[in-house]
């Protein structure tokens, strides 16, 4: 049995559905990780992606629904398929979602905290949150 190898673009962080263990080495039989299509974040433009990518385009990776679908994106560039993987689990890409929208809050509040402790007003705060010196600091204390 040959081990299986992972493609160098499918560690890309935006493409995979989860990001790569860092405690353990991938073995021989560990599964690769699911590539996630470019079009999975928008069902409205592509309803009937199927989430998990099948092929890859330069950087953009496409489930066979979208690649088929696609009009100009990658043309003249020649499709490499991608290994054979778990299809995407869509209650992980939620979980794992959640988790960055936490921390994304945890990283606004402290951003703001450290602009606040080097003098920066609350009406400049507020001018790049793109909301009220008011709705700042109810949101972020005062």
């Amino acid at each position: 049995m040959t081990p299986r190898t992972t493609h160098p673009a499918a560690a890309l962080p935006l493409l995979t559905a989860a990001p790569p263990s860092r405690g353990r080495q991938r073995g021989p039989d560990t599964p690769v990780a699911a590539v996630r299509c470019h079009y999975a974040g928008d069902p409205v433009l592509r309803p009937h992606c199927t989430l998990t990518a099948g092929i890859r385009l330069g950087p953009v990776a496409l489930c066979g629904s979208c690649a088929r679908a696609r009009s100009t994106l990658g043309k003249g560039i020649v499709p490499a398929a991608l290994p054979p993987g778990p299809e995407l689990d869509v209650l992980d890409w939620v979980a794992d979602a959640c988790a960055d929208a936490s921390q994304a809050r945890r990283d606004l509040a402290a951003a703001v905290t450290r602009a606040r402790s080097r003098g920066r007003s609350w009406t400049q705060i507020a001018a790049r949150l793109g909301i009220t010196r008011q709705a700042a600091q109810q949101r972020f204390g005062a």
